[in-house]
C-alpha cells in the first residue's frame, strides 16, 4: 500500500510539472520582414559624418490592430519617443519598437548601443540586449522612404523568467553628436502586463504550431 501511494504521488507531481509546462505564458513572436539595404554603411564609418551610416527602406511597419502601444516615462521625468511592445517568448524577449516618422522627414537616422538592457525592477537584474534584428549595433542607421509610417525595429534580449514582474529599459551613454546628446537613460518601472501584445499569449496546448525563423 505503502508504495503504491508513493507512486501516485509521484504521477501527481509528473502530472502537475507537465501541465505548468504545457500552460507556460509564451507570446508569438513579432512579425519582422527584412528591410532593403539602399547602401551599406562606409568602411570608415564616422558617428560625426552621417553620409558613412548604413541606409534602409521597405523597414516592418508596425501593425495597426496588435494592441498596447505604451509610451513610457524616464527617471529624469521625460516622456519617452516611440512606443514599447514586450513579446516574453521561450527562447528571447522581443521587444519592438515602434516611431511615426513624419511625413516631411525622408530619411531618420537610429542607434541601439551594447549595454542597453531590460531591467528587473525589484531584483536589478539585467537582461543585456543581445543583438537589433536585420541593424548594425553601435552604428547609426538611416531609415528611408517611411515619411507618415509607424515602422518597427525588434530588438533581442534574454527570455524573462516569469517570476519577472515590473521592468525598466536602461540605455548607455554614448559619445554625441548633432541632434543626439548620447546621454544614457532609464525609464520608470513599469508592469511588464502593460508593455505585453493584447491578444491571447501563446500557450503550448492551444493546438498552434511553432514559427520558425
Amino acid at each position: 500500500m505503502k508504495k503504491n501511494l508513493i507512486i501516485m504521488a509521484a504521477a501527481m507531481l509528473t502530472a502537475c510539472h507537465t501541465q505548468q509546462t504545457a500552460t507556460a505564458d509564451y507570446d508569438l513572436r513579432p512579425e519582422n520582414k527584412q528591410p532593403t539595404l539602399v547602401r551599406p554603411a562606409w568602411p570608415n564609418y564616422d558617428l560625426q559624418n552621417d553620409r558613412s551610416f548604413a541606409a534602409f527602406s521597405n523597414v516592418q511597419v508596425a501593425p495597426e490592430n496588435e494592441g498596447k502601444r505604451f509610451h513610457l516615462q524616464e527617471e529624469s521625468g521625460e516622456i519617452t519617443y516611440g512606443s514599447y511592445t514586450v513579446y516574453r517568448c521561450k527562447d528571447a524577449t522581443y521587444v519592438a519598437f515602434d516611431w511615426y516618422v513624419p511625413k516631411e522627414q525622408d530619411w531618420w537616422f537610429f542607434c541601439w548601443k551594447e549595454g542597453a538592457a531590460i531591467i528587473d525592477a525589484d531584483t536589478g537584474d539585467r537582461y543585456m540586449i543581445r543583438r537589433l534584428e536585420h541593424f548594425p549595433l553601435n552604428q547609426c542607421f538611416w531609415i528611408y522612404g517611411q515619411g507618415g509610417e509607424t515602422i518597427r525595429i525588434v530588438c533581442v534580449y534574454p527570455p524573462l523568467p516569469q517570476k519577472v514582474k515590473r521592468i525598466q529599459f536602461f540605455e548607455p551613454s554614448t559619445e554625441s553628436r548633432r541632434w543626439m546628446d548620447g546621454n544614457g537613460s532609464r525609464t520608470m518601472p513599469c508592469p511588464l502586463a502593460k508593455l505585453r501584445p493584447e491578444y491571447k499569449p501563446f500557450r503550448h496546448h492551444s493546438g498552434q504550431g511553432r514559427v520558425i525563423y
